[in-house]
């Protein structure tokens, strides 16, 4: 169970880690599709960038906590993942935690348990530990 300090950073490193990467990602597909709809592009080619923008969103998602353990908003808030032989995440690690996040439903109860201080399924699964530096 996390202290309630350690449950506020993770919280708070995860909406660091979704705000960065919705604005390094969607921002520029925003602009290249208002771009494209205002010189008369195709719906189809306005929706590619969008799947590619999502697409990118997801993988984003999924290997955040893969370099050195760290996403950034973690790197910022002083938490790492470990594992159980404390060594770092790495990217195996990082999509096999992450994929509950990424699952409409499921990660309303990641999101649950988190709030309630409990350890995510996504961290039992890929046998990892959120750990303040």
């Amino acid at each position: 169970m996390d202290s309630s300090q350690t449950t506020l950073l993770r919280i708070a490193a995860f909406l660091t880690d979704a705000l960065s990467v919705s604005i390094i990602l969607i921002l520029p597909a925003s602009i290249a599709s208002y771009a494209m709809a205002w010189i008369g592009g195709s719906v189809k080619a306005i929706q590619i960038v969008w799947y590619v923008a999502v697409a990118v969103l997801m993988a984003a998602m999924l290997l955040r906590d893969g370099y050195r353990g760290r996403s950034p908003g973690k790197r910022l808030l002083g938490l790492r993942i470990v594992t159980p032989h404390s060594e770092h995440c790495g990217y195996g690690r990082s999509i096999l935690r992450n994929i509950p996040i990424v699952i409409p439903g499921w990660n309303l109860i990641e999101a649950v348990l988190v709030f309630s201080g409990k350890r995510r399924t996504g961290d039992r699964i890929a046998r990892t530990t959120v750990a303040e530096e």
